[in-house]
């Protein structure tokens, strides 16, 4: 995977030569190597060489950028502006399918819709409702189980949220049916860590509460 920051740091590179800013190879690596969650290039590099470990960076699904340590590497090397920011994002992006710019892009797409996809097929919320499901409405804000980019071996994710039934559907102006309640549920995420921003889908599950 040393292949890919050295790709995503001459990208960055080449975009902004463009824009008649200079920034030496050796900062592009670094810079790279952050928001990849890594202090250092080097450190990188050790982990990549690393046989101990069961997945690394190029076993990852899917990729999300330190977003603040890509920030706070930029300013460490005195080389920090809002447009450069966007373009090492850009560079690492556009290397491959599956990188999300930072965690809450991460949190709002791939995550939202795992949670409601488990939630609504557990058949334990599935007969706590009554009926068939027809919706979620997840709550703001999930919990982890540690620090995405700080976690070893796994990660987890999870969240809060209200399940309705076909029948609460039901016609309030018909006078013959009543409205079912609403079952408040969780869901949760598991993930295998590949390198420090790769992640790979291990195991979901959903209950009612």
């Amino acid at each position: 995977m040393t292949d890919f920051v050295k790709a995503a740091a001459f990208a960055a590179k080449t975009s902004l030569a463009a824009k008649g800013i200079k920034v030496q190879h050796g900062i592009a690596l670094e810079v790279v190597a952050a928001f990849l969650g890594y202090k250092t290039y080097a450190a990188f590099v050790v982990e990549e060489r690393r046989e101990d470990l069961k997945h690394h960076l190029a076993d990852a699904e899917v990729i999300v950028l330190d977003y603040q340590g890509g920030v706070s590497r930029l300013a460490e090397l005195e080389v920090l502006q809002a447009f450069i920011v966007q373009d090492f994002i850009d560079a690492i992006v556009n290397l491959r399918d599956g990188v999300f710019s930072d965690l809450p892009e991460f949190l709002d797409g791939y995550v939202q819709q795992e949670l409601r996809d488990v939630i609504l097929s557990d058949e334990g919320v599935i007969a706590a409702a009554g009926s068939e499901l027809f919706s979620v409405e997840l709550e703001e804000g999930r919990s982890f189980s540690e620090p995405l980019w700080g976690a070893s071996d796994t990660w987890e994710v999870s969240g809060f949220g209200t399940v309705h039934g076909m029948d609460d559907r039901a016609d309030s102006d018909d006078e013959g049916l009543e409205p079912a309640d609403a079952i408040r549920c969780c869901g949760w995420v598991k993930f295998s860590k590949a390198g420090r921003a790769g992640l790979k889908y291990q195991r979901s599950g959903g209950e009612s509460l």
